[in-house]
């Protein structure tokens, strides 16, 4: 068992003795970051590089994800920044997604081109990792939704306030980087579950909206962050009782 963790920024206070090394891939070279949690080995990835500067929708998610399956990593808690949608999940809440809609447009969703693999996403998150995600915050007494309807939009862009209230009844919260990811570790028959923190309410349900406002949100948030996750690694254990890592099974024609 090794384990990831993935972000749009570095977490400072999350790793001992880090150390950053350059993983090739048929899609790209990516740099992670390797340290210790305890008597833990977790691997740090920033989605958006080392530099943290790729767009969403220009971010290499095969590279990356191929990365870390080279780097025998069959675990991922990933950590994102999103809008709320719904009143009763507000700026500061930590929303740990069930499902997602997909409406991202131009991006590499599959590993599979040159085979008929149809992944099963009707439960696209793995439930162990969730249940840990959950039971943590639970733990820290800290403001959360144990459900959510993540909406992915393509970006760079923020979303129209029409868009925002067309969908409003049918997604709680919404970003950018959950898809292809979520997918292509399903592919890769990883355990796979997110954790956001909710920055903002989206397009009409606030003022004027900013991505330094969404900067110096998760800034101020870093250490309860890093406190959480750390707790939530260390309960992670290799026997499990999701079916993740087979997903491939049966699932070609």
């Amino acid at each position: 068992m090794r384990i990831a963790v993935i972000s749009g920024h570095y977490i400072e206070d999350l790793l001992e003795n880090p150390e950053k090394i350059e993983i090739e891939t048929k899609y790209g070279n990516v740099e992670v970051i390797i340290g210790r949690l305890k008597d833990r080995e977790i691997v740090f990835l920033n989605r958006h590089g080392i530099s943290s500067k790729l767009p969403p929708h220009r971010i290499n998610y095969l590279a990356n994800i191929e990365a870390l399956k080279i780097a025998n990593v069959d675990t991922i808690i990933s950590i994102g920044t999103v809008g709320s949608l719904n009143p009763d999940i507000k700026p500061g809440y930590i929303a740990i997604p069930h499902d997602f809609i997909d409406f991202t447009k131009n991006r590499t969703y599959t590993f599979f081109d040159d085979s008929r693999t149809h992944v099963d996403m009707s439960e696209p998150f793995c439930p162990y990792l969730r249940k840990i995600l959950i039971d943590t915050c639970r733990e820290h007494s800290i403001d959360f939704s144990s459900e959510a309807v993540y909406l992915v939009t393509e970006g760079p862009r923020l979303e129209t306030k029409s868009e925002i209230r067309f969908l409003s009844n049918h997604a709680d919260v919404v970003g950018m980087t959950l898809v292809p990811e979520v997918v292509l570790a399903r592919e890769k028959e990883m355990c796979y579950a997110s954790l956001t923190i909710v920055c903002n309410m989206a397009a009409g349900l606030q003022g004027k909206l900013s991505a330094e406002e969404i900067k110096i949100f998760f800034n101020e948030k870093k250490k309860i962050i890093a406190g959480l996750v750390k707790d939530a690694l260390m309960k992670i254990e290799e026997k499990r009782d999701c079916r993740c890592r087979e997903s491939l099974k049966e699932a070609t024609l």
